[in-house]
């Protein structure tokens, strides 16, 4: 089935408005804040990724976000879902960025559905975050992700991202070490980004 196919619970007030991104395949979509009235369309999305995917983003065998879990996301304010611009009521993207009140650090996270991949819209949407993230106090923005999770590499490599060394403040999550097979990419986020509009639609999926 293709993406102009896919139906998905009505939630959310995703319109005309919001960060457009232009594909490389043609296709547009619109990016705008997540609500706690998202989760259904959202966990619609995570049934029609593969586990491949969703273990990609999550590093374990998840196939949906809780209710709580959701509305956490959704209170602090730095969760994005990313609509075709045809179908406002589906969400084909997720991003995350989550302060971690230290050293102004937050971590970036990502999940595309499979159809929309390779389209340049994951790079699109991580250099959005970043452009946004000195309005929530991050300078530095992490993604913690596995060494095989190849698009999210090429992403953080197109974003000039570094690896952080093993041991580095910060290199843990969750007060636990990390396995040899996990990256923490650091991106810097420059002082005074913002997002970038081209005759009035922000963002070109170009990477």
């Amino acid at each position: 089935m293709t993406p102009d196919a896919l139906t998905a619970p009505s939630a959310g007030t995703a319109g005309a408005g919001g960060h457009r991104i232009r594909t490389r395949s043609g296709r547009t979509t619109v990016t705008r804040r997540a609500e706690a009235a998202d989760l259904a369309a959202v966990n619609a999305m995570h049934g029609r990724c593969s586990p491949q995917t969703l273990f990609g983003r999550y590093q374990t065998g998840r196939f949906a976000l809780r209710a709580h879990e959701w509305a956490r996301l959704t209170r602090q304010g730095t969760s994005w879902v990313t609509s075709p611009v045809y179908r406002p009521d589906v969400v084909v993207a997720v991003t995350h960025l989550l302060p971690h009140g230290t050293e102004g650090r937050g971590e970036l996270a990502l999940l595309v559905e499979d159809g929309w991949q390779d389209v340049g819209l994951g790079t699109a949407l991580a250099r959005w975050a970043v452009s946004r993230a000195p309005l929530f106090g991050v300078r530095r923005a992490v993604v913690v992700t596995t060494r095989d999770n190849h698009r999210m590499t090429a992403i953080c490599d197109a974003l000039g991202a570094h690896v952080e060394p093993a041991g580095a403040p910060g290199g843990t999550r969750d007060g636990t070490e990390d396995g040899d097979d996990v990256l923490h990419f650091v991106l810097a986020v420059p002082e005074g980004t913002t997002p970038r509009c081209v005759h009035g639609t922000c963002g070109h999926a170009s990477a």
